[in-house]
């Protein structure tokens, strides 16, 4: 994932730099913030502006000059126009893509708040979400992270070895999916810039939460990457410069096939309305996200335990996304306890054997997130999220379900 230097600015916008076409949102890492689809070409906006003339440049600027001498005429006093509504959700259709992005992130990183919740070994630290319906506001749970030990990490190495066999196999999937998995998604789903521009453009909020969230858990919990602990690791892609623990990849790709899930979920007609259908699509989601936390195993960047880390954060974030886009005021909140993970020293079977598998944290004939023994049910946070303060995300929420019925 990328560091938290390509996150400035979201107004020039930094390291989310087209965002004018969601374009330079590869800068935020594990999924490329959609930069796998190539720019998005426009997000709702026109595709070709170069072909039609539409991008500023000196030549043009002078030709207009000369355009408007030649045909002004005299002056004559212009017309007042109507007022707009102020903060109404229905002017984010008015903004280019990237203004919307602002919009948006602003809405979802304002209610959220990073508490240190022990200072020990074992760092805990707690996302909470704060109710700003409530002056003061008190914060809610909504995701607390235990990081494992040295000895846990440790033990973990076994697998760094194993999982290095897989990539000649993998080595290609690895190095795509370093610039993002968007096209992957887009294998499953049928995303396209030109069909599913809302779809994408959720999406990539969706993600760039998951960045912003999982880089403040990084920085926290300060996990060592695992070729600090053995030479013999050998990455076969360049270790990112931020800690490992919860893999961002996981993180990213698990929030977007939940988000996505959903929409198919709200979707009106076939065959995405069929529950069977669901459990399907649910089953491919599930699996791609894993395997590219997976991917990051073989390519000797991350521990098991980093992917499941990642795993739990975004089906969390994913569903209190979801739930502040569709006017549910409350959400589930998790905490995942790394010293509680299996240890591939213990001599059990899979899942219990210390590796990552996706099954045991996500139901597919439930289609929900389930608890496990180092991922557990905090509980249901009551009156957390207030309908009013989420038009914004419910505008663009529907959108996108629009465009799978």
């Amino acid at each position: 994932m990328a560091g938290a230097s390509s996150l400035g600015g979201l107004g020039g916008v930094g390291g989310l730099g087209g965002l004018g076409g969601l374009g330079g949102l590869g800068g935020l890492g594990g999924l490329g913030g959609l930069g796998g689809l190539g720019g998005l070409g426009g997000l709702g906006a026109v595709g070709g502006l170069a072909s039609l003339g539409l991008l500023n440049s000196g030549p043009l600027a002078e030709a207009l000059i000369f355009t408007r001498d030649g045909i002004v005429g005299t002056w004559t006093p212009g017309s007042a126009a109507a007022v707009r509504l102020t903060e109404d959700e229905t002017n984010m259709q008015r903004w280019e893509p990237w203004v919307r992005a602002s919009v948006l992130d602003f809405e979802l990183v304002s209610c959220l708040h990073f508490v240190i919740k022990a200072k020990s070994a074992s760092e805990t630290m707690e996302l909470q979400h704060l109710d700003t319906s409530v002056n003061p506001s008190p914060g809610t749970t909504l995701m607390k992270i235990t990081r494992p030990s040295v000895a846990n990490f440790m033990e973990q190495l076994v697998f760094l070895d194993r999982y290095a066999d897989l990539r000649g196999d993998r080595a290609t999937e690895i190095m795509t999916q370093t610039g993002g998995a968007v096209a992957f998604l887009a294998s499953i789903a049928y995303l396209s810039a030109s069909r599913t521009p809302y779809t994408l453009e959720l999406l990539a909020a969706a993600i760039r939460l998951a960045n912003y969230v999982e880089m403040r858990f990084k920085h926290a919990l300060a996990c060592r990457r695992p070729n600090e602990y053995s030479p013999q690791v050998q990455p076969i892609i360049l270790t990112p410069g931020h800690g490992s623990f919860p893999s961002g990849h996981a993180t990213e790709t698990f929030i977007s096939a939940l988000v996505l899930l959903r929409l198919l979920q709200n979707s009106t007609i076939s065959p995405y309305s069929v529950l069977a259908d669901q459990k399907s699509w649910a089953l491919q989601l599930m699996r791609l996200a894993s395997r590219v936390a997976m991917n990051r195993t073989v390519a000797g960047v991350h521990f098991p335990v980093d992917s499941a880390a990642g795993a739990v954060l975004g089906l969390t974030l994913g569903q209190y996304f979801v739930n502040r886009c569709t006017k549910v005021t409350t959400y589930d909140a998790y905490a995942f306890d790394g010293t509680a993970f299996p240890e591939p020293s213990g001599g059990q079977q899979p899942p219990d054997d210390g590796d990552f598998y996706w099954d045991t944290l996500f139901d597919v004939p439930t289609l929900s997130q389930t608890p496990t023994a180092y991922a557990t049910l905090v509980g249901a946070q009551a009156g957390a999220l207030p309908v009013a303060s989420n038009l914004i995300l419910q505008w663009l929420w529907g959108q996108a379900v629009g465009e799978w019925t």
